[in-house]
């Protein structure tokens, strides 16, 4: 049975860097295939405290991600495989059914959000579901016990669904969050990943803020690297992510310029991490959005100095 990702975590010497991977369910038998085959051995060649693989807007993957993360569990048994489980749109007996199959697979690891519908459908309280993550996680401590180490998400410049077309969150909305995400620790989340982000000052105020209110558990950044101008645009606008302007002037200036473009994301993700750092607040695992790819994330822990060649 995988070891709990808290207790890895909490193993970690505070001195040495570390790295997780996240990977997303491919639409096609091919892309399985060479997800399993190709990309997944080449990041476990890198030894990841964990790999963890997403639900789907409104469960649309879940047999693929349950499918993926028993092979992957069985396959690297030493790696913890932490699963998605969105309540979006989800009846009860839809969850309960991911979480059974996840302990008889022994699968101890899961990523507890209320997720994102799917494209074209709008957010629904299921009436026999969750309304949120918060309920979700009771839920999972209630039936479950202490089986499942629980991840929750942690959104350092609010939710997207709370924040403004352009600008930042106002304050009063940002404590409300951060109060919002102190239940779901106290609920039973044992460490928190955060959204995506592109200004290290946004991630290491949250992190600060959240200490100052009570939350102790480990807080992991989420990194993606930029691959492209088009992906960066959409994912922008998916999550309403802050760019500073002098980022937004250079992706301005490489858009058309593809490899001069990946460069420049290995570049600013590698700063970001050093501004990390420099921070001193206690932070020094990361986990990369890899987009079942490894050249942007291999570029940045080259530059780190942390590949294993």
């Amino acid at each position: 049975m995988a070891k709990h990702i808290k207790a890895l975590l909490a193993e970690e010497n505070p001195e040495s860097e570390y790295v997780s991977f996240e990977f997303y369910p491919p639409r096609t038998e091919k892309g399985e295939e060479e997800l399993m085959s190709t990309v997944v051995p080449a990041f476990a060649t890198q030894s990841p405290i964990f790999f963890d693989v997403t639900w789907g807007a409104g469960g649309k993957t879940s047999d693929t991600t349950m499918r993926l993360c028993k092979e992957l569990q069985e396959k690297y048994p030493d790696t913890p495989v932490n699963m998605h489980i969105t309540c979006t749109n989800m009846p009860k007996g839809l969850i309960k059914e991911g979480l059974d199959f996840a302990k008889a697979n022994h699968i101890t690891n899961i990523v507890a959000l209320r997720g994102d519908p799917p494209a074209g459908e709008t957010y629904q309280a299921n009436p026999d579901g969750f309304q949120c993550a918060l309920d979700l996680i009771k839920y999972i401590r209630e039936q479950y016990g202490d089986y499942f180490c629980i991840s929750a998400a942690g959104y350092p410049e609010g939710h997207p669904a709370r924040l403004p077309e352009k600008g930042r969150i106002d304050p009063e909305a940002y404590r409300e969050e951060l109060a919002y995400l102190k239940q779901k620790v106290d609920a039973g989340a044992d460490l928190i990943i955060t959204q995506l982000f592109y200004d290290a000052d946004i991630f290491i105020h949250f992190v600060k803020e959240c200490r100052a209110i009570g939350i102790t558990v480990p807080i992991l950044p989420g990194l993606l690297p930029v691959t492209s101008y088009p992906s960066l645009t959409r994912m922008v606008e998916l999550c309403k992510t802050y760019l500073p302007p002098d980022m937004q002037a250079t992706l301005e200036e490489l858009k058309e310029k593809p490899e001069e473009l990946k460069a420049y994301g290995v570049r600013q993700v590698v700063e970001l991490i050093r501004q990390i750092k420099a921070a001193n607040i206690g932070c020094n695992h990361y986990h990369f959005y890899t987009i079942n790819t490894t050249k942007q994330t291999f570029g940045a822990l080259k530059e780190m100095g942390i590949l294993k060649e």
